[in-house]
């Protein structure tokens, strides 16, 4: 069939030009009915799922019902951009960079993959079981679609997250795992002058927790603590009722969670001997990517085929977050970040190298290519879970 990248861009920019930020499920339903019919096209199964009215639904594609999936395909439709910023600055052209919002995480990437599947041989896709799946919530922890992506990994024998690839081309092997909390601390007001020890200083409470959590950081071993946003109090002459913080915790090897936990229970035993009550709210929560058995063996495809190609192929932890967080923690051996290649993600000049489409998807074809030849797809799909 050939890839026509005029068509690419075209449709490209017809989606970059859609509002779909996590919260606004009819433009992340826009997205994903584009790409359904995209799909639908090649003659794929295709499924809207509700996850909740609070988002989009998840789209899921399949060229055969039957199980195991051979390949697994994960992308989001949703950005972090607010309603109006399409507009604001909608899809262009620059010399060899495309702009536009969400172009590059990860409208650009989730197009590709629909492209790659268009062009892939026949007798390959026919001989494979390939499932995509397009979830509309990947920017705000994947919250309401991580059980469709987990169901779904249960049964795959690979997986590629097709978020995009770092400015300098590079993947992701590993990725850090994060539990998000928001904490509300409710104590006693009282007249800071007249009267402070009758008061139970909400503030107070929540800077002991935040020195107390700090202790738990430890760099070299991947840990680190931030308290992103913190508010409190109301006058300097009133002790403070109400304190709140967003805390982020972020580790990679999953034992480290359990300190974590352990923190926590003893924060909470000492808010209530100092009289404060304590809400925690959970935002976000995804395990470690980490390196399960296989991976090895699937990222010295992409390696060696690069070599062939005398295209750099190279691989990197992240402290970032992923839907490849989910695939591993079912023992999936995942590639995290094969798709475009850019820079300046979440920001108002993110970018897509233009070149980069091609090489993509020239790269990507060849490496199932040599999965396929090394009878990488006749293994078991049977995983344990490390979650």
């Amino acid at each position: 069939m050939g890839f026509d990248r005029n068509q690419y861009l075209r449709e490209l920019e017809t989606i970059v030009n859609i509002d779909s930020g996590s919260r606004n499920p009819a433009g992340t339903q826009k997205v994903a009915a584009f790409l359904e019919e995209k799909y639908r096209q090649q003659g794929f199964l295709t499924e809207l799922v509700s996850v909740g009215p609070e988002v989009g639904p998840v789209l899921v594609a399949t060229n055969a019902p039957e199980e195991p999936i051979d390949l697994l395909f994960i992308g989001h439709t949703d950005t972090v951009f607010l309603d109006g910023e399409a507009s604001r600055r909608p899809f262009k052209i620059e010399g060899e960079r495309l702009y536009g919002p969400g172009v590059y995480d990860m409208k650009g990437c989730s197009l590709l993959t629909a492209y790659l599947l268009e062009n892939l041989p026949a007798e390959l896709k026919q001989s494979l079981n390939i499932c995509v799946i397009h979830n509309p919530d990947e920017e705000i922890s994947s919250f309401y679609s991580r059980e469709v992506i987990i169901e779904k990994a249960k049964t795959a024998k690979f997986a590629f997250v097709m978020e995009p690839s770092s400015a300098d081309g590079s993947m992701i092997k590993e990725r850090k795992g994060i539990e998000k909390l928001k904490i509300h601390f409710k104590g006693r007001p009282s007249h800071a002058g007249d009267a402070p020890q009758e008061g139970r200083s909400a503030i107070n409470e929540l800077a002991h927790w935040i020195v107390r959590m700090n202790t738990l950081i430890d760099y070299d071993a991947g840990v680190s603590v931030n308290a992103g946003t913190i508010q409190g109090g109301s006058v300097p002459n009133v002790v403070p009722e109400h304190a709140q913080m967003e805390l982020d915790y972020r580790y990679s090897n999953p034992a480290d969670v359990t300190a974590f936990f352990d923190m926590l229970e003893e924060l909470q035993a000492h808010a209530t001997e100092m009289e404060i009550g304590v809400e925690i709210e959970v935002i976000g929560k995804r395990p470690p990517m980490v390196d399960v058995p296989g991976a090895k063996a699937l990222r010295s495809v992409f390696e060696d085929v690069g070599k062939q190609m005398d295209t750099v192929v190279s691989f990197k932890k992240s402290g970032g977050v992923s839907d490849a967080n989910f695939t591993t923690s079912v023992g999936v051996p995942t590639v995290c970040s094969i798709g475009l290649i850019g820079g300046a993600f979440h920001t108002d000049h993110e970018y897509v190298e233009l070149d980069s489409i091609q090489q993509r998807l020239d790269l990507l074809t060849a490496v199932i290519a040599e999965m396929s030849r090394r009878k990488m797809f006749c293994e078991s799909a049977d995983r344990i879970s490390i979650m």
